[in-house]
């Protein structure tokens, strides 16, 4: 392709690019906090990769800008990014991590994607936005490559469990429903899921509101730094702060949530923030969702884990999808 016409395609899709960095960003991140999760927990991971993120953000702004926190900005810009911050990293992950609890990671991953649809909707009404037939047809393609992805993963998961020596069973072939993952909970877990669906769109509209005329850098600043605020303020009302005295104190976790900072809340959210502020809602919270798709190559060279049929043909199908995107 000559250079030009990859120059002019690079400019027209500049917000879609951004947003599948995203999910690049994202699943490097996703590969390193797992580690770091397993060891200090959940709590301080999520406390720390964003007070990492923050120094990150203020020396970038610094920088650039000659202010290491913005300046000069509407009352509505902070209102609604601070919003987002608290929506999307705080509130969202309550809902998210209970999810996992309660219905497995996967389950909860699945639920989830239900914000590309629902952001894309309130988009329409709230913007005004409108998407192509091939846009549409794309993110359909996109979210059931996803969802095929993360559904067969989980089944193969509790396949292992069920094979993997001590399982336990009741005799007819079925695994006991262990404590906490009984109907009522399932039922709760599904909840949580949505509603940790509903809270990401809802941040990814107040980002699209706040953002206008805001320098992408600034605006990440406001949404962690506003995530970072909420977090101290639940692990005191939780009684976790320690945890994080904990993690500040681990010298192999600790470097990995530095780094996981760079990836997370920093090269990610910041890509995000600039993909919203150049192309559709709908697009971008479809474009940075595909992290699970994404994930399998590494977790099968790197993790040695086997992948599936399945999961290889949902990666097929969010691939053609996102080709039809940038059509």
């Amino acid at each position: 392709m000559p250079f030009g016409v990859s120059s002019a395609i690079m400019n027209s899709h500049i917000g879609e690019i951004a947003a599948l960095g995203t999910s690049v960003s994202w699943t490097v991140a996703a590969l390193l906090m797992e580690h770091a999760v397993a060891k200090v927990g959940v709590m301080a991971v999520n406390t720390l990769k964003v007070a990492f993120g923050s120094a990150y953000l203020a020396i970038l702004a610094l920088l650039l800008t000659g202010h290491p926190f913005p300046v000069g900005l509407s009352a509505s810009a902070w209102l609604f990014l601070g919003a987002s911050g608290l929506i999307g990293f705080v509130i969202g992950d309550y809902f998210l991590l209970h999810a996992y609890v309660l219905v497995g990671s996967a389950m909860a991953m699945l639920l989830m994607s239900i914000s590309v649809p629902l952001t894309a909707v309130a988009a329409f009404f709230v913007f005004g936005e409108r998407l192509g037939n091939w846009a549409l047809a794309g993110m359909a393609l996109c979210v059931t490559g996803v969802s095929v992805t993360i559904a067969s993963g989980n089944k193969t998961r509790r396949a292992r469990a069920d094979a993997a020596p001590g399982a336990a069973g009741n005799g007819a072939g079925t695994v006991t429903v262990s404590a906490g993952r009984g109907p009522g909970s399932y039922a709760k877990g599904v909840a949580y899921g949505i509603l940790s669906a509903v809270t990401m769109a809802a941040a990814t509209l107040c980002t699209k509101a706040g953002a206008v005329g805001v320098d992408s850098v600034w605006a990440t600043q406001i949404r962690i730094g506003s995530a970072l605020f909420g977090f101290i303020a639940f692990a005191l009302a939780t009684g976790k702060l320690r945890e994080v005295g904990v993690a500040l104190r681990d010298r192999r976790a600790l470097p990995v949530i530095a780094l996981g900072g760079v990836f997370g809340p920093f090269v990610g959210v910041g890509l995000l923030l600039f993909a919203i502020q150049h192309a559709e809602a709908g697009v971008v919270s479809t474009l940075s969702s595909l992290s699970p798709v994404f994930l399998l190559p590494p977790t099968a060279l790197l993790l040695k884990r086997r992948v599936t049929l399945a999961e290889t043909g949902g990666a097929i199908l969010a691939m053609v999808g996102l080709a039809l995107i940038f059509r």
